[in-house]
């Protein structure tokens, strides 16, 4: 009897590697892109974590008390404050000519988020973590690190699903003050993109709360499993849109408003 092969639906296993490993590629080049050319960006989530940092410090901060202060997810309220920002919700309209190589090159903007979304988690992952164990040293009777941990990288995820969302529906090519102050016409476009990531963050506060009590059913684990729930239903939702929508998409990227 002779033996036949059996043709498995879908790409072939090494296809599969080459497009991971094509992928890895490109988060690391975005990676390094972060730190070299586009600095700005790196500017701006500089500056939302040193004002996330004081108003929590502030508003959380209890010298008589300081278990308080780790008790409140200080790492995901600093993810939250520094990931609602243009720096996430803008992926696309950001480097709109890039972006529209990409697309011309056949790259869909699942991928293309994916990837920027991974660049992004790279760089503040680390800093939640880092915000996350000092806020353990200052509490007198601090909860699990780790369980704290999988909920700082569930938040950053997240957020990626929510901006990835909002990077096809409200992108647009940042400009510098002066161009910006000499076109009053993209005044109320930009303030609205600007805008909806703060309006996102008052929207979804109870669903997260409502999110919170259902992880408890998951275990420690729970925030990291709803966090890349999210971050795909995000891409999922992004590729959508940008399929129904993708004429509009294009021209708001050649945009400059």
């Amino acid at each position: 009897m002779s033996r036949r092969r059996v043709a498995v639906p879908g790409y072939p296993p090494l296809a599969v590697l080459g497009v991971g490993a094509a992928v890895l590629t490109e988060v690391v080049a975005e990676v390094v892109a972060t730190y070299g050319r586009r600095r700005a960006r790196l500017v701006g989530l500089v500056l939302n974590l040193l004002l996330a940092v004081g108003w929590i410090a502030w508003s959380h901060w209890h010298p008589s008390r300081p278990e308080v202060f780790a008790a409140a997810h200080v790492g995901v309220l600093v993810v939250v404050w520094m990931m609602a920002d243009v720096v996430n919700t803008n992926q696309l309209g950001a480097d709109g000519e890039e972006v529209q190589a990409l697309l011309d090159a056949g790259h869909g903007v699942a991928r293309i988020l994916a990837v920027r979304n991974l660049a992004l988690a790279a760089v503040i992952v680390p800093v939640a973590l880092g915000v996350t164990f000092a806020a353990q040293l200052l509490a007198t009777r601090a909860p699990d690190l780790g369980r704290a941990s999988l909920a700082d990288v569930g938040a950053v995820f997240c957020w990626l699903g929510v901006g990835s969302v909002l990077s096809v529906l409200l992108p647009y090519r940042p400009l510098p003050w002066r161009s910006r102050l000499a076109l009053p016409r993209t005044w109320l476009r930009w303030t609205a993109c600007v805008a909806a990531p703060w309006v996102a963050v008052l929207g979804l506060e109870p669903a997260l709360r409502v999110a919170d009590r259902a992880m408890g059913l998951l275990g420690g684990a729970g925030p990291l499993v709803v966090g890349m729930a999210c971050w795909v239903l995000g891409l999922a939702g992004a590729a959508g849109l940008a399929r129904r929508h993708g004429r509009t998409l294009r021209h708001r990227l050649r945009l400059t408003e």
